[in-house]
């Protein structure tokens, strides 16, 4: 395996090298993953997406869940095409690009592909050369990795600059998250930054507890930090906003769980306009 992420990164790096060279500037690749299912992520993805959008930035939402990829149900596309179509050389990501709710750009993900899509590493390198390829299109590029633990989903994480956490206060969806970045860690993955959004809180009291306790074994057992991006209160009105099948961001805007969403896109939007200044 290690074999494997040495040279995955290789691939990784000459595809960024490649397609800076032929396409200019590129978008940053934020992946966002929990450790265990209901955590949220997916409802996280396409409201953040949706969040940045309203501060200006272009976003691409990409589906990357290889067990549950709903995006575009969630989000009420067509699916004309597919993540799947990518890692197999059937079609480039610019012909499978959707138009999705709020001004978001989406990629459809595919249920249960692990029969249809060679996974290999070459069609990794394949898809992060198209996905750094969109700079004409998107300042940011949001993965969606959804919960699952494989090497094939933490094959994702090469080649993000960041990975985005997201947990429950739940101990056990904590101890599943710390586990996932474990994993992924020994895999070889090792994405320049590791965030935390705690979802689906009671206080923001609850949250910093949560961060402080992962933050502290990450770097006690793995020698990494791993830096809060904020939280997200529990509030019923995300489960009414998913019963009018309409983004949280669209439907109850004003709302604590949205206000939550729009923190942490406000935070990643920060970082955004940080890293273009260091490359200025």
């Amino acid at each position: 395996m290690l074999d494997q992420a040495a040279e995955l990164r290789n691939l990784v790096s000459q595809a960024s090298r490649d397609t800076q060279q032929s396409h200019g500037p590129q978008p940053r690749l934020v992946v966002l993953a929990g450790g265990k299912g209901g955590v949220g992520v997916t409802t996280l993805a396409i409201n953040v997406a949706i969040s940045l959008v309203d501060q200006g930035l272009r976003v691409v939402l990409i589906d990357a869940d290889l067990y549950r990829a709903d995006v575009a149900t969630l989000c009420r596309l067509p699916e004309r095409g597919h993540l799947g179509d990518i890692l197999s050389a059937r079609r480039d990501i610019h012909e499978v690009l959707e138009r999705g709710p709020g001004g978001i750009l989406v990629v459809p993900g595919v249920w249960a592909p692990d029969h249809e899509i060679p996974f290999s590493l070459h069609a990794q390198h394949r898809l992060v050369r198209q996905i750094r390829s969109l700079g004409r299109h998107a300042d940011i590029v949001l993965i969606d990795v959804g919960s699952a633990s494989s090497d094939a989903v933490h094959r994702f994480w090469f080649g993000a600059d960041e990975v985005v956490l997201v947990t429950t206060p739940d101990a056990v969806s904590v101890m599943d998250c710390y586990a996932t970045v474990k994993t992924a860690l020994a895999g070889g993955a090792a994405p320049d930054a590791l965030r935390l959004i705690v979802n689906k809180v009671e206080d923001p009291a609850q949250a910093t507890d949560v961060h402080r306790r992962m933050d502290q074994s990450a770097w006690r057992f793995l020698q990494r930090h791993i830096t809060a991006l904020g939280s997200v209160m529990r509030d019923p009105e995300v489960v009414r906003a998913a019963s009018l099948a309409t983004p949280l961001m669209l439907s109850i805007p004003t709302c604590p769980a949205a206000r939550g969403v729009e923190a942490v896109a406000a935070a990643l939007a920060a970082t955004q306009t940080n890293t273009k200044r260091t490359a200025a």
